[in-house]
């Protein structure tokens, strides 16, 4: 499996600390081990905050019902060559299954932790819109709560090639927002056709645990309502000391035609 050079697009050798190309382009491979293609100092994708609280959330092990569910896939379908999108600290990567693993993100801060947790998986920082792949050269690409890189995915996926996209279904948190605001409604779920490929099967899976106080607070944290609420209902999740709350997802399966 190649990994190619993201500004002349060919094959990557490592030369030590570095990848380079026969263009004499270099990246730098990062004392955690993986793979900067970012060339540029200012950090991206994830903050800092939310990165802490999502991995302090996922410790407690309220996701994990997803992730087994993402690891059984992987098991059914044994892929060769797996490609993780917007992959986080590795959280579900780790445990995937395949005999080659990437894992994709643009957090120096999330892929530290991946590269150092994980020795199963090639990390990659860089933007899941540009990989850094030949064309038809993995066979399975999984998004999980990421925007949809479809071109690309349809691009890299070989012909029979599976897609696994996770996303929030419609009671998805429905409680934590009762919580903070006054008006809630349902996610609206719109169905997403991929250009080339073919949805051969779509499913939800749900539970509804009872999250304490900090759970409550790292679950906000780590959602875009950590940014978008206001101090009223910032007020009501700190005097919130437990609540049952439906973690709802919808898994989508694609392949390439």
């Amino acid at each position: 499996m190649e990994v190619l050079c993201p500004i002349c697009h060919k094959k990557l050798f490592l030369q030590g600390k570095q990848a380079c190309c026969e263009n004499r382009h270099s990246f730098d491979i990062a004392k955690e081990g993986y793979l900067n293609f970012n060339r540029h100092s200012a950090s991206s994708g994830d903050a800092k905050e939310l990165i802490d609280a999502r991995r302090s959330f996922l410790q407690r092990g309220y996701y994990a019902f997803l992730k087994d569910e993402i690891v059984s896939l992987t098991e059914k379908y044994q892929p060769e060559v797996l490609c993780d999108l917007a992959c986080g600290e590795g959280y579900y990567t780790k445990e995937m299954k395949a005999d080659k693993k990437f894992g994709i993100d643009l957090s120096r801060q999330a892929l530290r932790y991946a590269s150092k947790t994980d020795k199963s998986t090639f990390y990659l920082l860089t933007s899941i819109f540009e990989l850094p792949f030949p064309d038809e050269s993995l066979d399975m690409v999984t998004t999980i709560f990421a925007p949809l890189a479809d071109k690309e995915i349809a691009r890299v996926l070989k012909k029979g090639g599976l897609f696994l996209y996770v996303r929030p279904n419609e009671r998805h948190l429905y409680e934590l927002k009762e919580i903070l605001y006054e008006r809630v409604r349902e996610n609206e779920i719109r169905d997403i056709p991929i250009e080339g490929m073919e949805k051969v099967k779509e499913y939800a899976v749900s539970s509804r645990p009872l999250i304490d106080h900090d759970g409550l607070l790292d679950l906000f944290h780590m959602t875009p309502y950590g940014v978008k609420t206001g101090r009223e209902g910032r007020e009501k999740l700190e005097n919130t000391s437990e609540k049952g709350v439906s973690l709802d997802f919808l898994i989508s399966i694609y392949q390439k035609l």
